[in-house]
C-alpha cells in the first residue's frame, strides 16, 4: 500500500488525525449527512463533527487510512447527491496548531495531537514589519 505521496507505509500504520472539510454550492443536507455516516461507518467510527449543515462539513478523524481512502470512504454512494460538490479538503492534522481558548475544537486536538507549541519568547513575529509587539 502507498501513501498519496508514493511514500510505502509500513503494514502496521499508526493512526493518524485528519480534518475533513466539504463544502456544497447549495444547500443538500441529506448529501451532507450521508457523507458524516460513511465517515462513522467505514473510517472511525467515533468522528467528531466540528460542524455539519446543509452547505457543508467539518469532521475530525482518527484512523489508519491515508487521505485519499478516506475521501473515498466518505463519498461512497453519495456521489450522484454531489454534483454540486464545491470542494472536499482531506489534511492531516500535525504536531503544532491553534484554537482559542474557548472553542470545543481545542479539547479535541489537546486530546489526540497534544499541546500546540509554544511561542518562542525570541519571537520572529517581533522582528517582522507590524508584527505584535509583546511585553
Amino acid at each position: 500500500m502507498q501513501d498519496p505521496f508514493g511514500d510505502p507505509l509500513p503494514a502496521s500504520a499508526a493512526n493518524k488525525n485528519y480534518l475533513m472539510l466539504v463544502s456544497v454550492s447549495k444547500d443538500n443536507a441529506k448529501a451532507i449527512q450521508n457523507v458524516l455516516t460513511n465517515l462513522k461507518e467505514t473510517v472511525d467510527k467515533n468522528a467528531w463533527p466540528l460542524w455539519v449543515d446543509s452547505k457543508g462539513l467539518g469532521v475530525f478523524i482518527k484512523t489508519d487510512l491515508v487521505a485519499g481512502e478516506i475521501r473515498h470512504a466518505a463519498f461512497q454512494g453519495v456521489a450522484g447527491d454531489f454534483t454540486d460538490i464545491k470542494d472536499a479538503l482531506v489534511v492531516e492534522v500535525g504536531p503544532d496548531w491553534y484554537a482559542s481558548d474557548d472553542s470545543p475544537m481545542k479539547n479535541w486536538l489537546t486530546a489526540h495531537v497534544g499541546a500546540p507549541s509554544v511561542p518562542p519568547l525570541d519571537s520572529r513575529l517581533k522582528r517582522r514589519k507590524g508584527g505584535p509587539k509583546r511585553a
